[in-house]
Order: structure tokens, then sequence, then C-alpha cells
């Protein structure tokens, strides 16, 4: 699942425990200063703040919660929302109930709306019962909070839109959440945890439409690249502008020679084709759209269901009869082998964060992850 998936939010899974306990709640006093382990509540608003130990017995995360209406697209639902700084992700706004997504996505262009105010963010589920957003722009997001009425939570990665919802905050719970960041020494515009890899730059939504004469020469969109855990990741697009292609490829040289053996991993999803996998080998040299019979193992399981041709003189393509098991077999942070007789052994990692970055680009993008008629 997603917790386990992610390092950056295995932690955040602890927010679930801090959130009851703060939300039940309904008397303590406010604390002058933030105190390790105490629960504080602000009347107005009906807020609660917790420092929340982590298993070493040291503040994993300052936490500030309250019961909140927002929308869905099946009606109203009583959110726990929440304002976090954690070690694992930084400032994050949280929402937390029956109805948020349990798929894993991670969304570079969702956004956190400040009383109209965009906030390019980061966001991701926890263990299938929270979903995090994290602003690129922490420090201005905070400061816009000291004025806000209203936020909307978005990402079309997800498909959240959490509605415009009523945070009534009052300035000393804003004052406590920012003191406890910096008493307990926890950055709020990225993760400090050492275990923690850093999380995607959040951007704006790519527009729909772009003129392709513009951009730099090569595949429309490749030269536009966003970092997924040593991956990079683009949106490529088609002669009339539009988005066609999530494309996400890591690259290896195998010495230091200019004669080294090169290779590459390329995963995407395609309007054509739906999820197709690519291997590029410099030691391989097949004509173009011959069959090649291999076998696919996936960590210690084999997968079957797919079939494989050369693509370029040496590139081969996998297909799966099925995109999302193969996808949902990828995403768990696996390495996969891939045997032909046409090539070496061919062995890649996966990193946890490739596949969901791929589902939430496509969903953004109306790209289907099966191929067109299946």
């Amino acid at each position: 699942m997603f917790v386990n998936a992610y390092p950056w939010s295995r932690h955040l899974g602890l927010v679930l425990a801090a959130l009851l306990a703060a939300s039940s709640l309904a008397s303590a006093a406010p604390a002058e200063k933030p105190v390790a382990g105490k629960v504080v509540h602000f009347p107005q608003g009906v807020w609660s703040a917790l420092p929340q130990l982590g298993p070493d017995g040291k503040v994993r995360q300052c936490v500030l919660v309250a019961a909140r209406d927002r929308v869905t697209k099946d009606g109203p639902v009583t959110t726990r929302f929440s304002f976090n700084i954690s070690r694992g992700s930084g400032f994050t706004a949280v929402l937390q109930d029956e109805r948020v997504p349990t798929e894993e996505v991670l969304d570079d262009q969702a956004e956190m709306l400040i009383d109209g105010r965009s906030f390019p963010s980061v966001s991701f589920p926890v263990a299938g019962t929270a979903f995090i957003f994290h602003p690129g722009d922490a420090a201005g997001a905070l400061a816009a909070l000291a004025k806000v009425h209203r936020i909307t939570l978005r990402s079309d990665g997800a498909g959240v839109d959490s509605g415009a919802i009523d945070i009534n905050l009052p300035a000393e719970a804003l004052k406590w959440l920012t003191d406890c960041g910096r008493t307990f020494n926890i950055a709020i515009d990225r993760p400090t945890d050492p275990n923690a890899p850093d999380m995607p730059m959040p951007r704006p939504r790519s527009p729909k439409i772009v003129d392709i004469s513009t951009l730099p020469p090569g595949p429309p969109g490749m030269s536009d690249k966003q970092k997924i855990q040593g991956w990079d990741a683009s949106e490529l697009r088609a002669s009339d502008g539009s988005i066609v292609v999530c494309f996400i490829r890591r690259h290896y040289v195998m010495g230091s020679e200019p004669s080294s053996r090169r290779m590459a991993t390329f995963l995407m999803v395609s309007r054509k084709l739906g999820f197709t996998v690519m291997l590029k080998d410099s030691n391989i040299n097949q004509p173009e759209g011959a069959p090649v019979e291999a076998t696919l193992k996936l960590g210690d399981d084999p997968f079957t269901g797919f079939s494989a041709k050369v693509q370029g003189n040496d590139e081969i393509g996998i297909f799966p009869q099925h995109a999302q098991a193969l996808a949902a077999a990828l995403e768990k942070g696996i390495r996969a082998t891939f045997k032909s007789k046409v090539s070496d052994n061919f062995e890649f990692p996966v990193q946890a964060g490739v596949i969901p970055w791929l589902r939430a680009c496509a969903r953004r993008n109306d790209i289907a992850f099966e191929p067109a008629g299946q």
C-alpha cells in the first residue's frame, strides 16, 4: 500500500492516531509553548493540536486538526481536516475520511487554493484513509492562512476536489503550529527525515494545448522534465499541441568507456496503446517489428500476460494483456527481470513513485491505462 511504498509518507501514517486523539479532546487549555505529547484546544473553530511523538521518542510532527465538511462526487462528507508540519513531508494539509482515494497516485500538479490564490502542490494518499497536499511554496501558504476564510484542495490526478472548506482558523492556532515547527526544528518546505527522499517539485497544471513550434527541438514535451525518484518524467504532445503520452524513463551506463553498454527503461501511458514498457539496450541489434520470445519476472514472481517485439533496432517493447495488472505489480517498488534470446538479462528497478506518477498524469489528461477497445 502507499504508506509502505513511499518512505517520505511512511511515518505520516502516525498522523491517523494523532488526529483521532486530538479531535476527541474538547477542554484542554492552550499552552504558551508547544510541549511534546501534550494536546491543546482552541475553542474558536474547535481546533485541537498535538506535537506528536515518533517511535524514537522525539516529536515527529505538529498536528492541528478540526472536523470540517467537504464535497465529494457522492455528496458532502465530514472530514478530519488538518494542517501538519512533519519530518516526513514538511508543511501539509490533510483530508481524512472514508471517501479519500485509496489508489496510489503521486500528483505533482495538485493545488491548494487559499481564498482563491493557487499554491501548486504535490498530493498523495496515506494508508487508504488520508490524502496529503504539500505546497511548493510552504512559507507563502502558511502566511496566506493568517488571513484565510476558505481553502480548497484539488488533485485532478487523484479525482479529489474538496470544494471550498470554511476553516475558521484562529490566529493563536496558526501561531501554535508555526511555533511548534520551530520549537522542534521541523522544516516546512521539505522532508527532514534522513530516510525520506526528496518529493517532486510541485508545478502548475499543464495547459491542455500548447503551440509546439515554441518548444525546444525533439519530441514535443520531452525537454520539460520532472524528477521522480531518479526518473525523468514528461508529458509528450501531439502535433496539435495536446498531451497524448505520459512518459517516464531512466538511463543507465555500464562503465565509463565510450563503448560501454547503455541501457534505458521507458514506462508510458499513451492514448493509442495504454500502458506499455520499452527496454533499450545498446547490445541489441534486431530488425524492427520482429517478435521476441521472452520471460518477465517481477521480484520473485513470473508475469506471463504480455507480448514483446522489437521497436527500434536496440529497443524491445513489452505489451501487457492487462495493463492494470502489470502496473499494480510494478508499483510495489520491485526489481523486474526480462530474459530473451536476443539480449542479455535485463534487470531494472522500478521505484515506488513511478507508477503513481504515471497514474496521476494519465487521469488528469484523460488517458486510459488499458488500450482502446479493451
